[in-house]
């Protein structure tokens, strides 16, 4: 699918127009049976349909994956991963629950000095779905409008 305009091809291309973007080869006649398969199973009408029984099978299947990980979260370590932002802060988190450890306050300068340098990164978040800039820099850059940058 490299245009809107083969959403609306009203059947399934040959076996020859598939081709993985990732490998370079085409898919094997299993697949374009597996395909054809589901094409008359959910009585698609065109490939927009087929396009979107894709994405909706496969954030299902990623949805499953992810809610068995946190059952096994939940299990071994007593925590929902779904509360915490990466795997790093789990990782910390329930390292931190299964020893027991305290931890201790820094009283050396020299050592909170240590940990501070080595600080990298952190939490990124969009909290909108579309933002749009508006700088002399893009092509599409109207001056009658106030200028808007990301930084």
């Amino acid at each position: 699918m490299d245009s809107h305009q083969k959403s609306d091809e009203e059947r399934l291309p040959s076996i020859d127009s598939f081709e993985s973007t990732f490998t370079g080869s085409g898919i094997s006649d299993e697949d374009y049976r597996h395909a054809q398969t589901l094409w008359n199973y959910f009585n698609l009408k065109n490939m927009g349909e087929f396009h979107d029984l894709y994405v909706k099978c496969d954030v299902l299947q990623l949805a499953d994956v992810f809610e068995n990980f946190r059952k096994l979260c939940q299990h071994y370590y007593g925590l929902d991963c779904g509360h915490l932002f990466t795997a790093p802060g789990l990782a910390w988190k329930s390292s931190l629950k299964m020893t027991d450890q305290p931890l201790d306050l820094f009283t050396d300068i020299n050592m909170h000095m240590f940990i501070e340098k080595g600080i990298r990164g952190g939490i990124s978040v969009i909290t909108k779905r579309f933002s749009q800039v508006n700088n002399k820099y893009l092509p599409n850059f109207d001056a009658s409008k106030s200028n808007i940058s990301f930084t």
